[in-house]
């Protein structure tokens, strides 16, 4: 192999080692999950679909886990009454992820609500909301489950 010819391998096999690490760094991708929550008309459907349903508040936050390869939050929540199935007074639940880059956890915008009726679903790993955004909703005075959802503007 001549000089000149020498050089200009040495020349190409420096620039492209210089380049591969670039390379790796714009070719590294993101991704995130979208999860298609069903949605139901009322309370009530939500409660037809729940495991359980339970009266009560949360107490504060137990750890952290994971649905779906999205991180999530679990919650200690006491229950004061079991309006439909059962269970114990006190039990862990996990706070639903929202999904598509939506990292806002409902239950923890909920912990300073003192009067909740929830809609579970139990699971091998434990209880859950039934989704992030009607999975749990106030009470009603008397501490029953409202007949409409909030309105999304209150």
């Amino acid at each position: 192999m001549s000089r000149p010819s020498l050089r200009a391998s040495v020349t190409a096999i420096a620039m492209a080692a210089a380049a591969l690490p670039l390379a790796a760094c714009t070719s590294a991708t993101t991704t995130q999950s979208c999860i298609d929550w069903v949605f139901f008309d009322a309370p009530s459907d939500a409660a037809e679909e729940a495991n359980a349903v339970g009266r009560g508040h949360i107490l504060d936050q137990a750890g952290t886990a994971s649905y779906l390869d999205i991180p999530v939050t679990t919650w200690n929540v006491e229950i004061d009454e079991w309006l439909e199935g059962g269970g114990d007074e006190e039990i862990v639940v996990t706070s639903l992820p929202r999904s598509c880059g939506d990292t806002t956890d409902s239950m923890a915008e909920a912990q300073d609500e003192s009067d909740l009726i929830f809609f579970l679903r139990k699971r091998a790993t434990g209880w859950e909301i039934l989704t992030p955004w009607q999975g749990m909703i106030p009470a009603t005075p008397d501490g029953g489950i409202p007949e409409t959802w909030p309105d999304a503007d209150d």
